[in-house]
């Protein structure tokens, strides 16, 4: 009997060291050495929110996906659909690539605290997850990361990486309002097209404007018909107006070059009139970065263009220059001289 009691009395401690093992385990996942991997979101498509803050500019930004499926920024307006869908990719495909050393994973955190970018990422509308995403590995190969969620916010960085991807994922997330900035300027399809004016103060008997006039075109140059117009060509050239875009926004010109560069005419302009809207673009030439202060060359490749609300772009010459070298295009230059 004695030995049976021992033995039950045996077996209810053991029962009772592994409840309390278990519920130190529990503890510990809320308060003690805890690193959480479960980054990766399988379904992309439930995610229709993401807000993304840059401590080390002190910047933020967020992505809203759209009724329609299109991602917008908060106050709905046009964002680059190729930046959300970079950051939907990193989801899918994060995984661990390894674990911070023991030693390290203190001051690892710290490090991670101070300087990071915050992705919070929303599904169905509900916070799920959130990154905090810092600094890479030696071998630029890993990222040092931490994740929160609901439910608990992990206390020890580790190591991830992305399936098919070899590099740094920091990268891959923006803050910078100008990096998501939609480049669309204008389109008109040419029956839209009533009038197109060039207005060029570098060389001025290339300025010319064309207008519709009972279903013909009229050409003149500072105010006088202009010869030798070849039909064919100044079509094409009408044609040229659709989906016109600046290449990227200002990163270059502080606001006081900006003011000093709007005090002076614009060296071109382009004034366009459509059958429902007008534009109205006001071209810079730019001096080429790669000359030195001392020599007044230009920028072969690029223009500054200032908006009709003011904002100063670049501009590809390569996008912008036929429309403003119409002359070149559909005038017979033999006719006029």
């Amino acid at each position: 009997m004695k030995k049976i009691i021992i033995l039950l009395i045996g077996t209810l401690s053991i029962i009772a060291l592994g409840y309390i093992a278990i519920n130190l385990s529990k503890s510990e996942k809320v308060s003690g050495d805890l690193s959480l991997i479960d980054f990766a979101i399988e379904d992309t498509a439930s995610v229709d929110k993401i807000e993304i803050y840059d401590s080390y500019t002190d910047e933020s930004f967020t992505v809203v996906r759209s009724p329609e499926g299109t991602w917008v920024d908060k106050n709905g307006n046009c964002v680059q659909q190729e930046l959300p869908k970079i950051m939907l990719e990193t989801f899918l495909k994060a995984t661990l690539k390894g674990y911070v050393p023991k030693g390290a994973t203190e001051n690892m955190y710290n490090l991670l605290m101070a300087k990071h970018k915050a992705v919070k990422i929303y599904q169905h509308g509900k916070w799920t997850k959130t990154w905090y995403v810092g600094h890479p590995t030696q071998d630029h190969n890993g990222t040092h990361m931490l994740l929160e969620t609901p439910d608990i916010k992990s206390d020890n960085p580790v190591i991830m990486s992305m399936r098919g991807f070899y590099g740094i994922l920091e990268p891959r997330f923006h803050a910078d309002a100008k990096q998501y900035q939609c480049s669309f300027l204008f389109s008109f399809d040419r029956k839209e097209l009533k009038s197109v004016e060039v207005i060029n103060r570098i060389v001025p008997e290339e300025s010319y404007k064309v207008e519709l006039t009972n279903g013909s075109y009229s050409v003149t140059s500072n105010g006088r018909p202009l010869n030798g117009i070849v039909q064919d060509n100044l079509i094409f050239y009408m044609n040229g107006f659709k989906n016109i875009h600046f290449n990227q926004p200002n990163y270059t010109l502080s606001d006081k070059d900006i003011l000093a560069m709007k005090a002076k005419p614009a060296d071109y302009e382009l004034n366009i009139t459509g059958n429902s809207s007008t534009y109205e673009l006001d071209l810079y030439r730019r001096l080429d970065p790669e000359t030195s202060p001392d020599t007044l060359l230009y920028d072969q490749d690029y223009l500054w263009g200032v908006l009709p609300h003011g904002e100063v772009v670049r501009m590809q010459y390569y996008v912008v220059g036929p429309l403003i070298e119409g002359q070149t295009v559909f005038v017979d230059k033999s006719v006029n001289n």
